[in-house]
């Protein structure tokens, strides 16, 4: 039986019952494109960030992040940089990617274990009149045609662009936690025409035969990268080519053929376009460093083409290799989305103007598994605004649970008399407001059914904010805590206790921390008001926990007191709080030490004990925690799925099970053999 809990509301902001602080903020400004797009921790704390800049941003202490100045064909668009920040707050060392005219699109970074990471960036390839600034080297292309090739380009292989007009490409690069670049591939993209012929614009074989094709990069891409190393990588299919002046091809009208995929001047693969879908997610599996491409697949199956319809999206993998494609799906001819040929699984047919999130679960052969989506229902009024999506997804493996992170907006920021949306997922309707923020927790072994779900509303509306593009993750989880940013108008509402803002028309932001049954528990608030503010990406690790926004205007963390930059800035709040470190369990009434009665002792069975390696805990809530305790007063985690717990690596002994449910505490005896 699904279990739904309605929170309307969580812990207090400064004025609450938070026991965690802000301890500093940094960041860079000024700059109309700054913002922090993702990030990663290491073991140690530090905080890798993956962000965009303009070329006259700053760190605090005054430092250009752009290590140089560029010439006179300098265009200030966006730029990507890549930083280490220790946990003081220092800018350890950092990377940028810069060119002129061509800008560097900064889209996700991920952790590859606790010795490296991965980014993903368009960014521009050098080339004739053009420079790139690439990491820790400027390259300057010479203007002069009559030169010989080699003196035109920087003349070390790959990032020769040769005479293409528009040298983009989709970068992967893996870092060290030095800095050190550890692997780079450079990802693009061409087309064949319905006679099976390279599209080129135009023809140009003096300078070799790749020179006369039109690369193009993936559009609003994102990443993966599996245990076994294989890459996997979605996009937007919106495929329009030029073939010289005049003459256009398409995917939708089906003048493309085939899409050819490149990685470093390698033809790595084809994919044929005779199920290509105008706006529809691809997914491609590459094998490691791109070497060939093993895979590929459309998500969505039965669209009908329109140039509106979109379907934006970003990839995750779990511990076992299965493939989340998730974020959200608009279609203006309110199509059938069809995923599955075989069961006949699609997507509910999405009302026009209407988004809607969606979340598709797949295994490393692209099969598909079971798809998630919330049904919108609108009341109509005079705006036709309506946004709906899954923003990010975290895992806990020891509960064996999937969080998602899901906002709704509806009509304008602050406006209570638009119309508002009712949200249902398998019948089970989710929001009486408009504009809340929902976290949504899924069992993973059983076909992704909802397990809880609880959602945090302000006075006038709340949400965790998304772009279009998706770019930014909101979402952590650790030792039965979920933890959110969102925005928010008017105030946050939490039991006992309300954030009221003074202009309740601008967006304020905060963070809220639901347990795993949906209940919201703490959480912060920033008293920082401006349309223009946007919540950023979260990273925890123990203890500390990174929050990323872009802010505009002054803005309070906690004691701390930022002052306006005169424009946006990209800032890093450090919140600590040693309370992550321990599972969180519901206050239980009564005496006892942390909540702890003899009942508890007495409540709990398990079989089979004596036990060998697994042993099954009979109580109906869930285990979220498991410590063993030896006669010697030695602890040990045990992992823990469901309700087993994975004893075999235990040594022969009488233990004492310290177990934590999300919503008390256990302690019972046990003999391992």
């Amino acid at each position: 039986m699904v279990s739904v809990l309605l929170v309307l509301g969580g812990a207090a902001g400064q004025n609450g019952n938070s026991t965690g602080r802000f301890e500093w903020v940094r960041g860079y400004a000024p700059g109309e494109h700054v913002s922090i797009v993702g990030s990663v921790t290491d073991s140690l704390g530090n905080l890798y960030i993956l962000g965009s800049f303009n070329f006259e941003s700053r760190w605090e202490n005054g430092e250009l992040i752009m290590p140089i100045t560029p010439h006179n064909g300098a265009q200030n668009g966006v730029n990507t940089l890549i930083a280490k920040i220790s946990p003081e707050g220092e800018m350890v060392w950092k990377k940028v990617i810069h060119g002129n005219y061509c800008p560097s699109q900064p889209h996700d970074i991920k952790a590859l274990g606790d010795t490296a990471f991965a980014c993903l960036v368009t960014m521009p390839l050098a080339t004739i009149n053009h420079y790139l600034y690439y990491l820790d080297t400027l390259i300057e292309t010479s203007m002069d045609q009559n030169l010989p090739l080699a003196d035109q380009i920087w003349p070390n292989y790959p990032m020769n662009a040769k005479y293409d007009a528009t040298p983009m490409c989709l970068a992967l690069i893996t870092f060290d936690f030095n800095g050190n670049v550890q692997d780079q591939h450079f990802l693009q993209m061409s087309y064949l025409d319905r006679d099976g012929m390279d599209i080129a614009n135009p023809p140009n074989s003096l300078y070799g035969p790749e020179s006369w094709l039109k690369k193009e990069t993936c559009r609003y891409p994102s990443f993966a990268i599996d245990n076994e190393g294989n890459i996997y990588i979605s996009r937007w299919v919106y495929d329009v080519e030029s073939g010289g002046p005049g003459v256009y091809y398409s995917a939708a009208d089906g003048s493309i053929s085939a899409v050819k995929f490149w990685c470093d001047h390698r033809l790595v693969g084809v994919v044929p376009s005779d199920s290509i879908l105008q706006a529809s997610p691809q997914l491609l599996k590459f094998a490691q460093h791109f070497d060939t491409l093993l895979e590929s697949r459309y998500v969505f199956q039965s669209i009908i083409p329109s140039f509106d319809g979109t379907a934006f999206s970003k990839i995750k993998t779990d511990n076992e290799n299965n493939l989340y494609v998730y974020g959200t799906l608009r279609d203006l001819d309110s199509s059938l989305m069809l995923i599955d040929t075989v069961r006949n699984m699609y997507i509910n047919k999405t009302p026009a103007n209407v988004e809607k999130g969606f979340l598709v679960k797949f295994d490393s052969l692209f099969l598909f598994k079971n798809v998630i989506s919330l049904i919108d229902s609108i009341i109509p009024s005079n705006y036709s605004v309506s946004n709906t999506a899954f923003n990010d997804i975290s895992f806990d493996y020891d509960s064996n649970l999937m969080f998602l992170c899901a906002a709704t907006g509806r009509g304008a920021l602050g406006d209570t008399t638009s119309f508002y949306s009712i949200l249902t997922y398998q019948g089970i309707p989710l929001n009486r407001l408009k504009n809340d923020a929902f976290v949504m927790s899924f069992h993973l072994e059983d076909s992704l059914h909802l397990y809880t779900y609880g959602r945090v509303a302000s006075k006038m509306g709340s949400s965790v904010l998304f772009s279009a593009l998706l770019e930014q993750n909101r979402i952590v989880c650790q030792n039965n805590r979920v933890i959110i940013q969102a925005e928010a108008t008017g105030g946050f509402r939490f039991p006992g206790h309300t954030v009221n803002f003074p202009r309740i028309y601008d967006a304020s932001l905060g963070f809220v921390i639901f347990d795993y049954q949906g209940n919201v528990i703490g959480g912060d608030s920033y008293s920082a008001y401006d349309p223009a503010n946007i919540s950023g990406p979260l990273a925890i690790r123990d203890s500390i926990l990174y929050l990323c926004n872009r802010i505009s205007g002054e803005t309070t963390f906690g004691d701390i007191h930022v002052p306006s930059r005169g424009d946006y800035f990209a800032c890093i709040a450090k919140y600590v709080d040693t309370a992550f470190m321990t599972p969180y369990v519901a206050p239980t009434p009564g005496p006892g030490p942390e909540g702890i009665s003899e009942a508890d002792t007495l409540a709990i069975n398990s079989y089979p004990n004596p036990v060998r390696d697994m042993l099954h805990i009979a109580i109906d809530d869930m285990v979220i925690h498991a410590t063993a305790i030896s006669l010697t007063g030695v602890r040990r985690q045990v992992p823990a799925k469901g309700n087993t717990l994975d004893l075999e690596a235990l040594q022969p002994g009488v233990y004492i099970l310290e177990i934590a449910t999300m919503n008390r505490k256990y302690h019972h005896k046990i003999i391992k053999l």
